[in-house]
């Protein structure tokens, strides 16, 4: 069994390799192929003897011989001519942009994997009895709680559905957690922060039956339980404060320097607890909501969609509607993976290979984006593309601000007419002083700059290839040069029935986000459930929260999730109400050993019979660092800051496209350039290094060795206990007492020696593994 077990895991984790391989050359690079080569390498032209247009073609090369060595992009004649490296050079006119470059590079490198089928989409697509089948293609099924052995473990249903499937197995659920553990793992679990000392005692003193219940009821009504679940939400929907990581070098028109508004809207929706579905329409169709006050504009709704404009794309790219085609496929692709846990762009260029997703669904979909307004001008060939910023201000007070700017402006015209004249105008002019005087009293009443939110308005991109509200034809192979029959917009057919009523007004995002957040829909609220249970148990029910297609792996525990979803929904969506189902059970409860035979039988716990332990997020790290130290400024919302050191929470530490660099990245932060479905977790040595030396850590050693002198200064022992407390949440064993005073042994009568061995001692405690580890 064992075996049996490895072997399936392996066979899964490969089957979910491989899809995101063949989703990455659907969306990445097929159509760059398509654009850039086909023309002269294709069924029709053959430059040098080479063919481009299937992986048999390319490993077979022309005159030149072999273009591809799969794995090896360096040893690839492709790779070498793309990059004008030698006499051979692709394309001839000039080089591929280092982005596009860069993914046929990463293809190559990825083994140049090319699924077989690349037909387009055809009026035959037929929906296979395996899609029509199944399980997050059915409506969910709430089943009854299991009958189980063991009575006495389950605190809640949702125990019952866990320790069925354990008794099935031959395994057996862990004991409950130390109550130390327990605490510290649910507060960084629910604020990304570590428990204080007078939390600890305070939980370990209250010895009623309600107690952990108290702190989960705590914890989710404060203030950081939003910040610390924004950022989970955040990987999902690429979230970027900037695409460059160089103040001085943005340019306004094209950065997104509103996009903190939309972070700081997700942290306040989730403190409110903002019922789930209502959440998705303020994302996709927040402009087209009514303002709770009745009063326009309902500035979060605009805010909300900056969601839709907040992506990674080209913006200075030649080729503009090619960028624009990018663009909506980059907003169908992240509302599909996102909200539903569906590859649709992989739709693009032909019909979906897996899922039961036709290219004309995909252009249904695509027609409600390209009637949708994102950017206010694309701008000339070669030139950057102007993001759409709405003001978030009724329509009277913009006015009333823009004719008062009007005025001003004309007076200081007046004035430097006045300075033009020769002899020039004394400066004691009664006639120039009389329009300074205006224009200072003009001025003094203006009104503060109107507020601006990155958001969406109906109608398409003027001056692009589809300019209003209006179906759009499909792209065929993906490319808008090759435009074959135009599909009405609608929502897919087969998720959504074939006969749906027509969108006749407007682009169809309200429809769209109906649908979407409808509990008719079978999988938004599962995806959704899976997605919390994952961040908070490390893996989810299903391992791809990203892919519930065909390709993906069935859930581990299909009746239990399906239980989960259904009460979700009957709670009104509540996210809070699932968090506390979720971490009042015994399951979430459990410690981290098990014994030995159990590992092996579930090596990767996927039947839940422990907690497995985790390394917490490149943002807890930092953010407890300065809890501990004494450090951390909680003040919310405003723009995300460049300097790591400003004691801010790590949710307001920019997050720029272009800086791969980052402490956030160095400890496996999510890639914002597309829907992260889960965080890496590596170790490798520049990690080990930025804690032992880097300039932020060892600015948080010597706060907190100075906090500690300040609340314990006389007593070294109890000095000790002080920080183990702070960064562990328990007291020293006696080892670690002895090896702790002999680090801070310093000298009393040498204050700099003893100032110094304190600070050694509090770096050594900020770089152990059980600071940055959850058990």
């Amino acid at each position: 069994m064992p075996s049996f077990w490895g072997l399936a895991a392996l066979f899964l984790g490969c089957a979910a390799h491989a899809a995101e391989r063949d989703d990455f050359f659907e969306t990445a690079v097929r159509p760059m192929l398509v654009e850039h080569c086909i023309g002269c390498h294709g069924p029709k032209k053959q430059s040098g003897g080479l063919r481009l247009d299937s992986r048999e073609a390319i490993l077979k090369g022309g005159e030149s011989g072999s273009a591809l060595v799969p794995g090896q992009p360096a040893q690839s004649l492709l790779i070498r001519a793309i990059g004008h490296t030698g006499e051979l050079r692709m394309p001839p006119k000039g080089k591929l942009p280092p982005a596009v470059a860069g993914k046929l590079t990463r293809w190559v490198a990825d083994g140049a994997v090319w699924p077989q089928s690349d037909t387009a989409a055809t009026a035959t697509f037929q929906i296979s009895e395996a899609q029509r089948r199944w399980w997050a293609y059915q409506p969910v099924r709430p089943a009854l709680p299991p009958v189980v052995k063991n009575q006495q473990w389950p605190r809640s249903d949702l125990d019952r559905f866990i320790l069925a499937e354990l008794e099935n197995h031959g395994m057996a659920p862990a004991q409950p957690a130390d109550r130390r553990v327990l605490l510290r793992r649910v507060t960084f679990d629910l604020t990304g922060l570590p428990p204080t000392p007078v939390e600890m005692a305070a939980f370990l003193q209250d010895t009623s039956p309600a107690a952990f219940a108290t702190v989960v009821d705590r914890l989710l009504a404060s203030p950081t339980h939003g910040q610390r679940w924004a950022r989970h939400w955040l990987d999902v929907v690429r979230y970027a404060d900037f695409h460059d990581g160089n103040p001085k070098a943005r340019n306004p028109v094209c950065e997104p320097l509103e996009a903190w508004r939309y972070r700081d809207w997700v942290v306040r929706a989730l403190n409110q607890d903002m019922p789930f579905d209502r959440f998705i329409v303020h994302q996709i169709a927040g402009d087209l909501m009514p303002a709770p006050n009745g009063q326009a504009p309902y500035a979060d709704g605009l805010v909300a969609t900056t969601f839709l404009v907040n992506g990674a794309w080209d913006r200075g790219d030649a080729d503009k509607e090619k960028m624009l085609s990018d663009m909506v496929d980059d907003q169908i692709d992240t509302v599909g993976k996102a909200f539903m846990g569906l590859t649709l762009g992989c739709a693009r260029c032909h019909d979906h290979k897996f899922d039961p997703l036709t290219q004309t669904d995909y252009y249904a979909l695509a027609g409600i984006f390209y009637s949708t307004r994102m950017l206010q001008e694309l701008g000339t060939k070669g030139g950057e593309i102007t993001l759409q910023r709405r003001p978030l201000a009724p329509a009277e007070q913009v006015d009333r601000r823009a004719a008062l700017v009007r005025q001003v402006d004309a007076l200081n015209a007046r004035v430097a007419d006045l300075d033009k004249k020769t002899p020039k105008t004394p400066a004691d002019d009664p006639a120039r002083l009389q329009l300074l005087a205006e224009r200072d009293r003009l001025k003094a009443t203006l009104p503060p700059e109107i507020p601006m939110a990155m958001a969406v308005s109906e109608g398409g991109v003027p001056g692009s290839l589809f300019p209003g509200v209006q179906n759009v034809p499909v792209h065929i192979r993906g490319s808008y040069t090759r435009l074959g029959p135009v599909v009405p917009r609608r929502m897919p057919g087969f998720l959504a029935a074939a006969s749906q009523p027509p969108i006749t007004t407007g682009s169809g995002r309200r429809e769209l986000a109906d649908w979407v957040a409808s509990a008719n829909n079978p999988l938004t609220a599962r995806v959704i459930v899976n997605r919390v249970w994952q961040w908070h148990f490390g893996a989810g029910l299903v391992d791809t929260p990203n892919n519930f297609g065909m390709l993906s792996q069935p859930p581990s525990h299909p009746a239990l999730l399906d239980w989960l979803t259904a009460r979700f929904v009957a709670d009104g969506w509540s996210l809070r109400k699932l968090h506390r189902r979720i971490v009042l059970s015994a399951t979430y409860q459990q410690s981290g050993a098990a014994p030995p035979e159990q590992r092996i039988k579930d090596p990767d716990n996927r039947w839940l019979g422990r907690f497995a332990p985790r390394r917490l997020e490149a943002e807890a790290i930092r953010d407890a660092m300065l809890l501990v130290a004494g450090r951390l400024d909680l003040s919310p919302d405003g723009p995300a800051t460049d300097d790591l050191a400003v004691p801010r929470r790590s949710l307001y530490v920019q997050t720029a496209r272009w800086d791969r660099s980052s402490f956030a990245t160095l400890f496996d932060a999510a890639n914002p350039d597309a829907s992260g479905e889960g965080r890496g977790v590596s170790t490798v040595a520049p990690q080990a290094l930025f804690l032992l030396n880097h300039g932020f850590v060892l600015a948080q050693a010597g706060h907190l060795a100075e906090r500690l002198a300040r609340e314990e200064p006389l007593d070294p022992a109890a000095r000790i206990r002080r920080a183990f407390l702070l960064l562990y949440g328990r007291p020293p064993d006696a080892a670690e007492m002895a090896l702790a005073r002999t680090i801070g042994a310093g000298s009393p009568s040498a204050p700099a020696a003893d100032k110094a061995a304190w600070r050694d001692l509090a770096h050594v405690l900020l770089c152990a593994n059980e600071f940055i580890y959850l058990d």
